[in-house]
């Protein structure tokens, strides 16, 4: 970190994405393309006129709040429907409330974009989410690892492979364990035995019978 000058953090604007300024030291909030776009073609759609979207845009590029706001009065009056005049306000609040994360993007150079909305999209939305499917905490989990793991070039079935030998390694050695575990148990039934104090061994005399029960108690 000591490194880092600065920490730019790209989203919606959403409560918990701006909360990461609290949490990571020298970060900023940018406001992402994809959400401002969208926000901006809520607000104009129902409009034939192209000029006053393009107004915006160079409102937003050179982060001018005063055009931006005559901008949206222009579209509010030409603008009839009760719901299209909302959507109109509501964009423009989403705009306003996000400002500080338009502005930093004035002739800075170092911001180039987040790729978050498409990681989303193609990797996991399209496959999670797209076809009609029920999904468990565990199964979204792993599909979204599986898929994150292909895309960053691993191949499927090497990982397959790797897990049927990692199985194999762990069942080998549970089977290990376990004669191990009934090696002693029965070893331990005949302790007492070995455990006698016999005469000839006691004695220590090396005899033929001694050095046979040596070979047997060890």
């Amino acid at each position: 970190m000591d490194k880092i000058e600065t920490v730019y953090i790209s989203g919606d604007g959403a409560a918990w994405i701006k909360q990461g300024l609290n949490w990571i030291d020298k970060s900023k909030f940018v406001l992402d393309k994809y959400h401002l776009s969208k926000y901006v073609k809520a607000a104009t759609a129902h409009l034939e006129d192209e000029d006053i979207e393009q107004e915006i845009d160079d409102a937003l590029k050179e982060a001018d709040k005063a055009w931006l706001k005559k901008a949206f009065a222009k579209i509010l009056e030409r603008t009839e429907s009760e719901t299209k005049r909302k959507a109109v306000t509501d964009a423009k609040r989403y705009i306003l409330n996000n400002w500080a994360g338009i502005e930093i993007k004035v002739d800075n150079y170092e911001i180039v974009g987040c790729s978050a909305e498409g990681h989303v999209s193609h990797i996991l939305s399209d496959r999670l989410i797209s076809r009609p499917m029920g999904w468990s905490k565990n199964g979204a989990d792993k599909m979204a690892q599986l898929r994150i793991f292909k895309k960053n070039g691993g191949k499927v079935y090497d990982l397959v492979m790797a897990q049927k030998k990692k199985e194999q390694r762990e069942q080998a050695q549970q089977l290990q364990d376990e004669l191990i575990r009934e090696i002693r148990t029965n070893g331990n039934r005949y302790d007492d035995v070995w455990d006698s104090n016999l005469t000839v061994i006691s004695k220590g005399h090396k005899t033929a019978l001694y050095r046979a029960l040596r070979a047997f108690v060890g």
